[in-house]
């Protein structure tokens, strides 16, 4: 199960997630998010993921995605950090100079 909250004001939107980000759940967060940044103008977008006790593959998948579109990722556990640190690796761009 996994609990959205939404808080808001003039120029942050966050998404306070509680529970287990994975399959369903997943996919139901990415159409909160995808409303949210298709109706509203805000110039940043928070996820905090204090609350957050397991990600699959699919979530993480979402949260990388996020990430690349300017979203900021909150975390405060090790697991989480550890996650979080994982996604900004594979989301961020790799040089390549052909050596």
């Amino acid at each position: 199960m996994l609990m959205i909250t939404e808080l808001h004001n003039a120029d942050t939107f966050t998404f306070k997630l509680e529970g287990t980000l994975a399959g369903d759940w997943a996919v139901e967060f990415e159409r909160c998010w995808r409303s949210v940044t298709a109706l509203s103008r805000v110039s940043r977008i928070v996820v905090d993921l204090a609350g957050v006790t397991f990600v699959d593959d699919t979530g993480k998948e979402l949260l990388g995605l996020m990430m690349k579109e300017g979203a900021e990722l909150i975390s405060r556990d090790i697991l989480m950090n550890s996650i979080v640190e994982e996604i900004a690796r594979e989301s961020s761009p790799t040089l390549d100079f052909g050596f």
